[in-house]
């Protein structure tokens, strides 16, 4: 079982000036929890996830807390923070994650899967040896590789 054999090849990437409005837009038509943000030859740039998304609105010291219960009313943050946030200024490369863990289209699936396990990923891009992004990996392809393979191996296949 080989990365190349559950990732899903039509990939839709964004460039590094899409603005967060259009990947939003992009995320929600497709269905999907995050793009790749990819360069004029396809070449992986970074990542924008609903992750990405959110902590635009959430004030970076809010999450330095577990616990918000003693702020009573968060109201007048939120008022603040939606007030001062037009999301078409915010830019892919504003955004992305860049710090990315990848794996090729001969990764097996088992790494591919405790990968994602361990590092709390939603998708995974696949990328061949000039970095050029040629699949993702949803965690539903992930599910889907390892019931097929249980199926498979339940019924002498």
């Amino acid at each position: 079982m080989k990365a190349r054999d559950y990732m899903t090849s039509d990939v839709i990437t964004v460039g590094r000036s899409a603005n967060v409005a259009e990947i939003t837009s992009i995320l929600k038509k497709h269905r999907v929890t995050g793009v790749p943000v990819v360069d004029e030859k396809r070449r992986l740039l970074g990542v924008v996830t609903h992750e990405e998304l959110i902590s635009i609105f959430i004030p970076h010291y809010l999450t330095m807390f577990d616990e918000l219960a003693f702020l009573d009313d968060l109201g007048a943050i939120e008022a603040q923070t939606m007030a001062e946030i037009e999301p078409s200024l915010f830019l892919a490369e504003d955004v992305m994650a860049t710090d990315l863990i990848t794996v090729k289209p001969e990764t097996s699936m088992m790494k591919v899967a405790a990968l994602m396990l361990n590092r709390k990923l939603v998708f995974l891009p696949v990328v061949d040896d000039e970095n050029v992004v040629v699949g993702v990996l949803s965690r539903s392809d992930i599910s889907s590789a390892f019931t097929g393979a249980a199926s498979a191996a339940s019924h002498g296949g």
